[in-house]
């Protein structure tokens, strides 16, 4: 048994650590509490407030460790089983987290908060029936934050591209919750999907109003402002991205795609290769970069890329259409090959169910590059029934071209 002056002495420590949690101090709130644990090593709270000051430091190992001590020592308190499935849920442990919520409710039936965190598990483990379910529960429960449950709804919906019902929840909360930044955000990013753009942009826009830290949304605002053709605007707001978040590879390809349209070819390359050093295992990158060399009149660079972008993603329909299309109709007779430009517009083609006009292009210039010019007037027939009516006259010339004979040579411009 403790004697007076420990139970005294851990008193103080606990209450300074308490204060200096309170007021961000979480290094001098660790101090103090495992000074009062090392005096009392049987109170629960000690490891509580411990793990809580370990968590705003980023030290969740550690924070884990103590919420599984004070839960040894206090096996019935709710809150505790609440909080370590919260740390777990962060942690991506959704399994251990959906435990530990079901331990707290089964101690406490009534807190509504653990069922949207536990909503919030069963989303991020792919179990959306049960998600929907708890969220609803959460909602009913606790209408002071049902916005926030209504956002995690909102957002599960939107994975699962229930875009109407995303933008219901969406907009309920931005209606309850006009100074939270979250539910413009998962407003804006249900309206891009939705192809709103404009709508998207005024969403992103008030977030950063709200929050100018969210660096998600400022990219968001960038890819719609791509999309309005807002070239300077995108490239201004990738600018911050990268000065707040530099290892952000989308950052890079969303300005390189606006320095391209703004005629910055030099800036484009140097952000697409910014974007492939950041995530070199994406095939993105490699195929942007590619479509700047080739711009450039660079075919074997673009080629290259290409080629590098395929062995990430060999199911890539357009890489296959790209390389077949440079490999076709390269001026360049040292590039083309139209034995392999034949082979990669037959499987682009193929991966897209032989129903895209583009690619019926392409297969039709590899064709007439090996000189099977019946062959090429069938597949550009077959793409001329597919393609908009504004591509008709572009189609049509190539198509003539292969009547007369002719392969095509196309030089970028």
């Amino acid at each position: 048994m403790p004697t007076d002056r420990t139970t005294i002495d851990a008193q103080a420590l606990f209450e300074r650590g308490h204060q200096s949690f309170q007021s961000g101090d979480y290094r001098e709130a660790v101090e103090c509490f495992s000074r009062a644990i090392r005096l009392r090593p049987n109170v629960a709270a000690g490891y509580r407030y411990r793990a809580l000051a370990h968590l705003e430091m980023g030290n969740r190992l550690d924070a884990l460790n103590d919420f599984d001590a004070a839960i040894r020592l206090k096996s019935d308190d709710a809150l505790l089983y609440a909080e370590r499935a919260r740390l777990l849920f962060r942690q991506q442990n959704y399994a251990a987290a959906i435990a530990d919520c079901e331990k707290a409710l089964a101690l406490d039936p009534g807190l509504a908060p653990v069922y949207g965190l536990r909503g919030d598990c069963f989303a991020a483990n792919g179990e959306s029936g049960k998600a929907f379910d708890d969220f609803a529960r959460a909602i009913e429960s606790d209408p002071e934050n049902a916005a926030d449950y209504r956002l995690s709804r909102a957002d599960l919906h939107l994975e699962l591209e229930e875009y109407e019902t995303a933008l219901r929840d969406a907009d309920a909360a931005c209606t309850a919750a006009p100074t939270n930044p979250r539910a413009f955000q998962i407003r804006g990013m249900v309206r891009r999907a939705m192809g709103e753009i404009d709508a998207a942009e005024r969403d992103f826009t008030r977030t950063l109003e709200l929050d100018p830290e969210r660096v998600l949304a400022r990219l968001a605002r960038a890819t719609v402002r791509l999309g309005l053709k807002r070239y300077a605007l995108a490239a201004e707001d990738c600018d911050a991205v990268v000065k707040a978040a530099p290892n952000l590879g989308k950052a890079y390809e969303v300005r390189g795609l606006c320095r391209k349209s703004l005629g910055d070819h030099a800036g484009a390359l140097a952000d697409y290769t910014e974007a492939i050093k950041q995530n070199p295992d994406a095939p993105l990158g490699y195929n942007l970069r590619a479509g700047v060399h080739y711009q450039q009149r660079q075919y074997r660079k673009a080629i290259q890329d290409h080629l590098a972008a395929l062995q990430r993603d060999p199911q890539d329909a357009g890489t296959f259409n790209q390389l077949a299309w440079i490999w076709a109709t390269a001026p360049d007779p040292d590039v083309r090959n139209g034995t392999r430009a034949k082979e990669c517009a037959t499987r682009a083609c193929e991966l897209t169910e032989w129903d895209e006009p583009s690619y019926l292009d392409t297969l039709a210039a590899a064709c007439a590059e090996l000189g099977e010019y019946d062959e090429a007037v069938k597949r550009m027939e077959q793409a001329m029934e597919k393609v908009s009516a504004d591509a008709e006259d572009d189609y049509r010339s190539r198509l003539d071209l292969y009547h007369a004979g002719k392969p095509a040579r196309v030089t970028p411009q």
